[in-house]
């Protein structure tokens, strides 16, 4: 810790007079406060304790909760289950094991007695659908074969034909004209857009606006700000620290 940041005691002429402030505001305060805590606490565990646990809690729950649960119980929940029970479910369940349950089998024997019966249908079906999956390949075979490779190797042709001896050529005389209006246009032109750039508006706001502008930061804004912090604002933090330390806080 530097002795710029030690922070030196008030003279005594100063730190009698805040001391006696201190004591007749904020004693009393303080008294009364630790008077309050203390007589709550009291009440709390010779009057409110006791209330609390033999008075008030068993009179909630036997006279509250007690006959509250006593009617949830026996005029809620007992009829609710006795009519989910003895009204909903137990029909049910008997109408399902009665009457569904003989027609859905009923219905699964029928529908299998007539699959099987129309064994020798299904049969015939699947070799009639076979032999026209086999049809259908050949004649995509044959298809392929002398139609779309032909067509596909000839379509292929034309676009090496045309790329080789079309596109590639007018390709490289594109590029050789963009390259030469880059190198002997663009380039000369953008370096002379740079050399008068540089030596006219660089130098103008250089000197207009950067130099005078640092100038006036230097001379009019800089000294009179250090000088309200080092002739204002510190002593004034020094002054409030030593004060603060004088009252211990």
């Amino acid at each position: 810790m530097s002795r710029r940041d030690e922070v030196e005691p008030l003279p005594a002429w100063a730190a009698w007079p805040i001391r006696v402030l201190a004591i007749i505001f904020v004693v009393p305060f303080k008294l009364a406060w630790d008077l309050l805590v203390l007589v709550s606490r009291f009440l709390w565990r010779y009057v409110g304790q006791p209330l609390w646990r033999y008075v008030l809690r068993p009179v909630l729950y036997y006279g509250l909760w007690v006959p509250i649960r006593f009617v949830v119980y026996y005029l809620l929940w007992v009829p609710i289950r006795f009519l989910a029970v003895h009204v909903f479910w137990r029909p049910l369940a008997w109408f399902a094991t009665r009457v569904l349950a003989p027609v859905f089998s009923a219905l699964w024997d029928g529908l299998v007695w007539f699959v099987r019966a129309l064994g020798p249908f299904w049969r015939l079906l699947g070799r009639v659908l076979l032999e026209v999956s086999r049809a259908v390949a050949w004649g995509m075979r044959q298809v392929y074969r002398f139609v779309l490779r032909p067509l596909g190797l000839a379509v292929g042709y034309v676009f090496v034909f045309v790329g080789r001896y079309l596109l590639v050529p007018v390709a490289k005389a594109i590029g050789y004209v963009f390259v030469f209006i880059g190198r002997y246009l663009i380039v000369p032109a953008a370096k002379a857009i740079a050399w008068a750039w540089n030596h006219s508006v660089v130098l103008l706001w250089r000197y207009l606006v950067v130099i005078p502008v640092s100038w006036a930061w230097r001379t009019m804004v800089v000294p009179p700000a250090r000088w309200v912090r080092f002739a204002v604002l510190r002593p004034i933090a020094e002054t409030t620290r030593r004060v603060l330390a004088a009252l211990g806080l």
